[in-house]
């Protein structure tokens, strides 16, 4: 049977993830202030083998994100143009030792935390005009990424899964294919804008997932749209071709409940607990890691989450929430913006909120949404009966 999934990257609250009914549930790992979450909280949102549920941490193979304390670690000139829809969100040379070297230590930090398995997500970089003209054969090195990463995971967890979000393209090279257990597919059915999307594009991909469908490995489809109809006929068409569905909010803030059917997820708690929030904690780090940073700051501004990013500008400082975690649309068009490359003296590597906020900002929202009682059940019975994430297409 196809699996529910979730898609989460800020609005995140320990208790309300535990309680959702999702089968696999993606989830930054920071906090909305920037910190890892702790292993007890990792464990309570599903993490471990005593927990049916699948939970995957979220990392961005494609881009260097500017609010991640590793962006300062990386050289100028594995650096590429910036995503002109996501100030501060950076193609990345990910071929490069440099770039495996931080993705390694990402997937340590997961494994450590006791996540189930990690979630990768613009696996399409692949497929722009920059890395084209970078390396020969962009695809393969992708895929000879993904794999580094997987042999590394399962050398200390054999259960450990990876998943992969979209660039369904590349699930014609094996290596790719052998190397991941399941993906996400945004938009399949729907536009963002909650437009049908036109009909050659959806059999396109779903003809090259097929192969995932027909090895037993999960596909789950993420559409951002609201009503019933919508939500009963993305239901309808993902049950037809054989896939999971999600249906999100367009900024994956918080869980959207309105796409739940009757008997997903039958262990609900008729009353789950209400979130507390977390007491400070030091985040686990890789054993050659030093533990240094300073506290994040509070109380900026929100990102932008209208649904498109800011273009032009420099990309967010240091101690500020000004990034686009929120309302991200991962992926690329091909005439993307160029930049100069950014100069970086630091040799060290810092996988910690310090003062670059490496979560979304959206703490005091949470809260407030939290201190309102709109706990998971409440919204799972309004919405059980009842809205970016493009992927690159390149056909040619």
């Amino acid at each position: 049977m196809p699996k529910t999934g979730l898609y989460l990257l800020q609005g995140i609250a320990p208790a309300q993830v535990a309680a959702s009914p999702f089968d696999v549930r993606v989830i930054d790992a920071y906090d909305e202030n920037g910190t890892l979450w702790t292993r007890d909280q990792v464990t309570q949102m599903g993490g471990g083998s005593a927990d049916p549920h699948l939970l995957l941490g979220y990392f961005s193979i494609g881009e260097a994100e500017t609010y991640r304390d590793y962006f300062k670690t990386i050289p100028a000139a594995a650096i590429g143009p910036e995503n002109p829809q996501w100030e501060g969100n950076f193609q990345v040379a990910f071929w490069t030792d440099a770039w495996k070297q931080v993705a390694t230590r990402y997937v340590d930090n997961l494994i450590k935390a006791g996540y189930d398995g990690a979630y990768f997500d613009v696996v399409d970089e692949y497929q722009t005009a920059w890395a084209k003209g970078q390396v020969a054969n962009p695809g393969q090195a992708m895929a000879d990424l993904v794999k580094y990463l997987a042999d590394y995971a399962h050398a200390q967890n054999p259960n450990f899964k990876i998943w992969a979000n979209n660039a369904e393209e590349l699930l014609t090279n094996d290596t790719y294919f052998n190397a991941i257990d399941g993906m996400f597919k945004e938009n399949l059915y729907y536009t963002d804008s909650g437009q049908k999307q036109p009909a050659d594009e959806t059999a396109y991909s779903l003809e090259l997932m097929n192969k995932m469908v027909a090895a037993g490995k999960d596909v789950i489809a993420i559409e951002y749209v609201s009503g019933s109809e919508k939500v009963a006929d993305v239901h309808a068409q993902a049950d037809r071709d054989g896939l999971g569905s999600y249906v999100a909010h367009l900024d994956l803030d918080g869980i959207d409940y309105e796409g739940v059917r009757p008997g997903d997820g039958a262990g609900i708690p008729a009353a789950p607990a209400e979130p507390v929030a977390p007491a400070p904690v030091d985040p686990i780090t890789s054993p050659d890691t030093p533990a240094s940073g300073t506290p994040p700051t509070t109380g900026a501004t929100d990102p932008d989450d209208s649904g498109t990013g800011t273009q032009g500008g420099a990309p967010p400082q240091s101690g500020t929430d000004d990034h686009p975690h929120a309302g991200r649309h991962h992926g690329h068009e091909a005439g993307s913006r160029g930049h100069d490359p950014l100069a970086s003296g630091d040799d060290s590597f810092v996988f910690r909120g310090s003062g670059d906020h490496c979560g979304s900002g959206r703490g005091q929202q949470a809260a407030a949404e939290n201190e309102a009682g709109q706990d998971p059940m409440s919204l799972y019975l309004q919405h059980s009966w009842g809205g970016h994430h493009h992927g690159h297409h390149d056909h040619a």
